[in-house]
């Protein structure tokens, strides 16, 4: 029987795994439903280029992700962004336009670049200007991130960042929607980050390369991939785990390193009040393409951009090779489209040729790409939406009524790539401490 049974094989069940490792810890097993290990993060090497179906860098300013890159041996693989970034843009009115220096998260810490923006109409910037020095004031309790900025700038010009500017950020970045996404995580997240020498970093191998140094690691014996875990429930002093297609499991500790609404599927029968609460947190689903280019076509300076609010189902652009060294061979040229979920019942040709239609009329490509990836995230972003802070302290609270069981993921406390490690890692402690007492 092991000490500790981890169902989920993304990067929050392998840093659990690693945990329990470094805690000298061996007897452990990890339960992963799909044939491959990483969840979201996956990366693709074609013809010297270096593909992501996921996330493409760690935020440089979170620091969990270093340490285990490190333990990993990946340290001499850990690369910044090859260009200065040109700052975040908007594909505003058929051109690319900056956003205001000094929009931080979800508002403006400068008046002036606000009212140089070519984002902002004339009686837009007047009204942020009348009300730039007014206290923000209390909110009778938690708000939308629209709904703040409306609350702190007036009706008008709240409306107007909220669309010009959060919206598309909010889009790019979490997949949300500025009038449903709270505003209490970035308010809370505001303070600045001591600078950094590079905001991103990533590895020279792509994302995936962690996945891979951690599997070897680790060890194939204990990584079981193809087993979809179905229910679990207590059972004397620890955990009985049932599969659809492997022996059931008996461990003391348990951590369910995946999405909420799969956790809420296996722990329904045994405590539905705590499956309420996860199903409870909505998710949102992305699509996003790699299109390669042998022969680079022009393209304007930076790392890429957004798309304005009227542009969806399209998110976003990321220029890749100019975001990060060795994307490309020498010439070459890979740009990385995001869709909302919007797209996520288009068959890979229909997302192709929609990346394709985009390409030719916001960056005049008319060249068609040497090849193209199109991948799918379904329900892979969880949205912080109004009330989230109250849904996780409640689900915590129901989570410790029972010894041994943690949650790990991007559910909960941070959707990034370096906050699914630090959870992973924390969820490990938890379940090999309860699998520890007597």
């Amino acid at each position: 029987m092991p000490a500790v049974a981890i169902i989920g094989g993304g990067i929050a069940g392998l840093a659990a795994a690693w945990e329990l490792e470094q805690a000298g810890c061996r007897d452990w097993i990890l339960c992963e439903a799909s044939a491959r290990l990483g969840g979201v993060i996956e990366s693709r090497h074609q013809n010297a280029f270096v593909m992501e179906g996921g996330a493409d860098s760690f935020l440089s300013s979170r620091p969990a992700w270093r340490e285990l890159c490190r333990d990993a041996g990946l340290e001499d693989e850990l690369i910044g962004t090859a260009t200065p970034s040109a700052g975040a843009q908007v594909f505003h009115r058929g051109r690319l336009q900056p956003l205001p220096a000094g929009w931080r998260l979800l508002e403006p810490t400068q008046l002036r670049p606000l009212l140089r923006s070519p984002l902002l109409s004339t009686s837009e910037k007047a009204a942020i200007a009348l009300r730039w020095r007014t206290a923000r004031g209390d909110s009778r309790g938690e708000e939308s991130v629209a709904g703040y900025l409306r609350r702190r700038f007036g009706p008008r010009a709240g409306r107007a960042l909220a669309a010009k500017i959060a919206g598309p950020l909010l889009g790019g970045v979490y997949g949300g929607d500025a009038e449903r996404l709270s505003a209490e995580p970035f308010l809370r997240s505001a303070p600045a980050a001591p600078p950094q020498a590079s905001m991103f970093t990533s590895l020279r191998g792509g994302m995936g390369s962690l996945v891979e140094a951690l599997a070897a690691r680790l060890g194939p014996e204990r990584l079981r991939t193809g087993i979809a875990v179905t229910s679990a429930r207590a059972a004397g002093s620890g955990w009985r785990i049932e599969s659809a297609n492997a022996p059931s499991l008996a461990a003391p500790g348990l951590i369910l390193a995946i999405s909420a609404f799969a956790a809420a599927a296996v722990l329904q029968a045994f405590d539905a009040s705590l499956a309420h609460e996860l199903n409870a947190i909505p998710y949102a689903s992305s699509v996003n393409v790699n299109l390669a280019y042998r022969h680079a076509p022009a393209l304007p300076a930076g790392h890429g951009f957004l798309a304005a609010a009227g542009a969806r189902p399209l998110l976003a652009c990321t220029f890749a090779h100019q975001k990060f060294a060795g994307r490309a061979p020498a010439g070459g040229a890979l740009l990385r489209w995001f869709f909302s979920d919007a797209a996520a019942d288009w068959s890979d040709a229909e997302t192709v040729a929609a990346a394709r239609k985009a390409a030719l009329e916001m960056l005049g490509i008319a060249v068609p790409p040497d090849f193209a990836w199109a991948r799918r995230c379904a329900r892979a972003m969880p949205q912080y939406v109004v009330g989230h802070r109250a849904r996780v302290a409640a689900i915590q609270v129901a989570v410790a009524r029972h010894s041994g069981l943690a949650l790990a993921g991007n559910a909960y406390a941070g959707v990034g790539v370096p906050d699914c490690i630090a959870s992973g890692r924390a969820a490990a402690r938890t379940a090999l401490a309860a699998a520890a007492s007597p």
